[in-house]
């Protein structure tokens, strides 16, 4: 029963003092969320490829001037989102190198991301309900191949 005893202690003593060390564990350099940072605070990509999906979408609904003036505030207002939304998450560059410094980041990201929704969810809304009904059936099977797309490339 003592060995068990010693056994035990000898276990929590170990443990107790691999726990403060194991806390603050530097990130490596190369680490993956070391080189996201560096891509998302990096110089800004053009929004190219939305410019392009925003055409697509208006040749595929058939948009007229006003609907095409809606898409374009939601563009706009998406842009201008994720410019703010990199500022917000970049400025200060986050530490990564601790694990307090990891969740820092972690839940400034998520605010960051939760003010973009909020910041492109009206302009969406109002193109959205600017669309007639053979349009936003159109709209919503292009979003659902769309993710489709998306789900199948995450899977292979």
């Amino acid at each position: 029963m003592t060995r068990f005893l010693t056994a035990a202690v000898f276990s929590l003593a170990l443990t107790a003092a691999a726990t403060p060390q194991t806390a603050q564990t530097p990130a490596p350099a190369n680490a993956r969320g070391a080189r996201m940072i560096e891509r998302l605070c990096g110089a800004m990509k053009p929004a190219q490829a939305w410019g392009r999906y925003a055409e697509r979408l208006s040749d595929r609904l058939n948009l007229d001037q006003k609907q095409k003036d809606l898409l374009r505030a939601w563009q706009e207002a998406r842009i201008k989102a994720r410019e703010d939304s990199r500022t917000a998450q970049c400025s200060p560059k986050p530490d990564l190198a601790t694990f307090q410094g990891r969740l820092d980041y972690r839940q400034k990201r998520i605010e960051s991301q939760l003010a973009t929704f909020k910041a492109t969810r009206a302009p969406l809304e109002a193109f959205y309900a600017g669309l007639n009904d053979k349009q936003k059936a159109s709209w919503d099977e292009f979003r659902d191949r769309r993710g489709d797309r998306r789900r199948n490339r995450r899977d292979n």
